[in-house]
């Protein structure tokens, strides 16, 4: 049940980071020519401005929740260094306080440390009965955060569909330079983050069938998903 769980969303996961792509790169193509109405442009930039606004808040909120989760798995399989860098990102965009460079740090650290993750999962190693506290403590909190990464699938798509819409509605090609400038960081997100959900979904069977390896009671885990986000999982 549980990994048939875990491969629906890798799936769903896995067809939303085509649709994004293709999103993406229809981004890239446009070069449309001529003047284009000033009004017009200006209305355009600011719903979208809202649009990665709001993606930016639910971007960061999750990546807070990952990060967190994998400082846990990190500390657990011995990496102190790693744990004490994703900790600090993780509070560097808490509150939705990060820049961009911030934020698009926090997604690269964030594969990086789940490949980190991987790789010590993948050796198949014992755990001592320390690390053991500690990764049973981090199971529930990740499942969670992998959990809330899916669920901003949606919010991705629209942004993208609307900085598709308000790129095409402009004219100037300067204008259109302009505005894909301040949608950097939003553009960003459109093309890694679905990456990164569909890796985390993928790295959650990994560390799952790991601590049944290590003994661990993964009940609470199974709970959690089954429950979606899990908010009402007693920790």
């Amino acid at each position: 049940m549980e990994k048939k769980l875990i491969g629906y969303l890798f799936l769903l996961s896995f067809v939303f980071v085509n649709t994004a792509d293709a999103q993406f790169k229809d981004l890239k193509k446009l070069n449309p020519l001529g003047g284009g109405d000033k009004q017009e442009s200006q209305e355009s930039a600011v719903d979208i401005d809202t649009a990665q606004a709001n993606l930016i808040a639910a971007v960061s909120d999750a990546l807070v929740d990952v990060l967190t989760a994998q400082a846990m798995i990190a500390e657990a399989q011995g990496n102190g260094e790693l744990a004490a860098t994703l900790k600090n990102t993780s509070s560097a965009i808490t509150g939705g306080d990060g820049s961009s460079e911030d934020i698009q740090g926090a997604v690269t650290l964030s594969e990086e440390a789940r490949e980190v993750m991987d790789s010590v999962v993948e050796e198949k190693g014992e755990l001592d009965d320390d690390a053991k506290a500690l990764y049973a403590k981090a199971l529930v909190p990740y499942v969670k955060a992998v959990a809330k990464t899916a669920k901003l699938s949606e919010p991705i798509s629209d942004f993208m569909n609307s900085a598709q819409n308000s790129l095409k509605s402009i004219r100037n090609p300067m204008e259109i330079r302009k505005l894909k400038s301040t949608l950097d960081t939003g553009l960003f997100v459109g093309k890694n983050v679905p990456k990164l959900i569909v890796s985390l979904g993928k790295s959650s069977v990994g560390l799952i069938t790991f601590a049944k390896k290590n003994g661990l009671d993964t009940s609470e885990v199974k709970a959690a998903r089954e429950m979606g986000d899990g908010d009402d999982l007693e920790m």
